[in-house]
């Protein structure tokens, strides 16, 4: 760059720096709104309005020659640093709301765990029996095999769920996220998800369906992330299925790609909703009114990652199977995520 400089605002805070080191040795010694030639090597200045101030370097050989045409483009940084400015914190504030969700979110789970562990054994038998804390959790385990079962998989699922969110923030957050594709084989993957929301399930009596094991169906993307968009999906069809129902995941090869469709009786989905329900922020005014929904962020990752994987996913709806169970109405719904087979640029690697 010809010309490195130094944003400040009124308040005195830095918006922007790319100085050398050797450059704010010399800021004190700048007068306002001076341009000055240092041993006839470097050229500085300054320049300022009612809200910024630019400090201004440069050993490029034409604003040697020119002071004007050095005093020129500093006016004209300083004619840019609000909009710099307003940039710089719209990325800052999305960057921090980012980071904010994710300590949150990790805090959460995390406080899951403890609460999981402490179901097992309380925590002020371990506080008062600390140097037999072994042969109490032990007993524990013994007298209450189920629910440690239980417990445990639910601390498998938070576990999953922080990585999720780890990989939601490296995947959705980052510029230019680095996706490693491969073929994978559907049924597996699916299930590796399934398994972590087996106690919720269980919970509502709902059978779960995954498919057929003789049946190879695959697809071509990154695990990672598609592992993220699963648990999404699934954990938001845990929280609304209606309960002693069926959910049926089928898979169908079509051509070029392979569809993965969810099909089950959950909470109802009015025509006016398909069209946001896949928007961030948005919940659906059943889950709403029922105090169930999230924050509104599941499906919307979901289908940036699936997009992000050149999938895509769509809901249809069936107004005419809608039924009531304990005042809240369910009705069939069927997601449908599609899934290119293979990569006709990358070489073709497979996973059974």
């Amino acid at each position: 760059m010809d010309i490195r400089y130094r944003i400040t605002s009124i308040s005195g805070s830095i918006i922007f720096n790319n100085l050398f080191v050797k450059d704010e040795a010399l800021i004190d010694g700048l007068k306002s709104k001076s341009i000055k030639l240092l041993n006839g090597s470097v050229r500085c200045g300054v320049v300022s309005n009612a809200t910024h101030t630019v400090y201004g370097f440069t050993t490029g050989k034409d604003y040697l020659k020119s002071s004007q045409k050095f005093k020129t483009k500093l006016d004209l940084i300083l004619d840019s640093s609000n909009y710099v400015d307003e940039i710089i914190h719209s990325t800052t504030s999305t960057i921090n709301k980012s980071t904010s969700r994710l300590v949150h979110n990790l805090m959460t789970l995390n406080a899951h765990n403890i609460q999981e562990i402490y179901s097992i054994v309380p925590q002020e038998k371990l506080r008062k029996n600390m140097s037999s804390n072994i042969s109490l959790i032990e007993e524990s385990i013994k007298l209450e095999t189920r629910e440690t079962g239980i417990a445990l998989l639910r601390i498998a699922k938070n576990n999953a769920a922080m990585k999720v969110e780890f990989s939601v923030f490296k995947k959705l957050v980052v510029s230019n996220p680095v996706l490693q594709k491969k073929i994978h084989n559907l049924h597996k993957v699916l299930l590796n998800v399934f398994y972590l929301f087996f106690p919720d399930f269980t919970d509502k009596h709902v059978k779960v369906i995954v498919g057929n094991d003789d049946q190879i169906h695959q697809a071509f993307f990154d695990y990672e992330s598609l592992h993220v968009a699963l648990y999404h999906l699934i954990e938001n069809a845990a929280k609304y299925v209606k309960p002693h129902s069926t959910f049926q995941v089928g898979f169908k090869d079509c051509g070029i790609k392979t569809e993965i469709t969810m099909d089950m009786l959950s909470f109802e989905i009015k025509d006016t909703e398909k069209s946001t329900i896949f928007q961030e922020g948005i919940s659906g005014s059943l889950a709403t009114k029922t105090c169930m929904s999230g924050s509104g962020i599941g499906l919307s990752r979901a289908k940036k990652i699936i997009e992000l994987n050149s999938g895509e996913i769509t809901v249809a709806t069936y107004p005419e199977t809608v039924e009531t169970n304990m005042g809240i109405p369910y009705q069939k719904n069927v997601f449908t995520l599609s899934l290119p087979q293979y990569s006709t640029s990358e070489p073709i690697i497979k996973f059974y």
